[in-house]
């Protein structure tokens, strides 16, 4: 067993039931409970997304949207917010699926070249390595004192305070989150250019390196599907469509060409604006 994510399609008219909508369209992919056992995929969901920021990001004034969904709890009742510009779903329209490859290609570009622009104006810094050996040097602690102790000393985060506030890794790491800021490379996710060490993120790759390191592939990814029309498009599987009772005898066309993360997203940018996008993540 283990766990995926899909984007669920509703239209327009399940603005007011969205639990009830997204559990009426994978009731035929429940495992045990479907038409057979190609339908046999998942046996837990949640809506969520928002929180983790892998989910939807909003466009740009709809932060706020009232439209926009929010991570549902989890299964012990506790929930956490969805970060600033994030959702777990919400009308097509109020989402930004504009993230592209091209576009990861570029702004990772611009990131590494921030590094070279500030690195002339600081003397340059010395490796995380020496601070953590520091720290660990100034929290060695005598065998026989550990057992009073707590919690066993933590090097590594006052390591990483020192490293941080050396002047140009400082700078660098203010100038990339003002930059990832003004860009909305939340976008692309929380990973997309997180960078603690720029000595080893940055200065010790060429240019062509870096982005390959941090370039998005697929822009906005998500590439398991439900459709409109019950297509559920699963990376590396066979497509299947909930409205038949297998695929040998379904007469029906896909709606997404399989195999292309691409035409995905060239679905979800097509579907009408009011229609709902919701992320899930699914135990199967």
């Amino acid at each position: 067993m283990a766990g995926m994510t899909i984007v669920v399609c509703l239209p327009g008219s399940a603005a007011g039931r969205v639990d009830d909508a997204v559990a009426e369209a994978m009731a035929p992919f429940e495992r045990a409970k479907g038409p057979g056992a190609e339908f046999d995929i998942w046996d837990y969901y949640r809506i969520c997304g928002g929180a983790s920021g892998y989910g939807f990001a909003a466009q740009a004034g709809s932060e706020e949207d009232s439209r926009l969904l929010h991570d549902r709890p989890r299964y012990d009742g506790t929930t956490e917010p969805s970060r600033h510009g994030f959702c777990a779903g919400g009308p097509r329209g109020v989402l930004d699926l504009t993230a592209s490859y091209d576009e990861s290609v570029a702004l990772a570009g611009r990131a590494w070249e921030l590094w070279g622009e500030l690195s002339g104006r600081y003397p340059a810094p010395h490796p995380y390595e020496l601070f953590l050996e520091r720290s660990k040097a100034e929290m060695d602690v005598p065998p026989f004192l550990l057992f009073r102790m707590e919690t066993e000393p933590d090097p590594f985060t006052p390591a990483c305070e020192r490293y941080q506030a050396q002047p140009l890794i400082g700078a660098y790491l203010s100038a990339l989150d003002e930059f990832k800021s003004a860009a909305r490379t939340h976008r692309y996710g929380p990973s997309f250019l997180d960078i603690w060490d720029p000595l080893k993120s940055v200065d010790d790759l060429s240019r062509e390196e870096f982005i390959s390191d941090h370039s998005r592939s697929d822009g906005a990814n998500f590439p398991n599907v439900l459709t409109l029309d019950g297509w559920w498009y699963e990376e590396g599987e066979e497509v299947i469509h909930s409205a038949c009772g297998g695929r040998a005898a379904c007469p029906h066309a896909p709606d997404i060409a399989p195999g292309s993360n691409l035409a995905v997203q060239r679905y979800l940018e097509g579907i009408p604006g009011d229609a709902l996008l919701v992320y899930l993540h699914l135990h199967v």
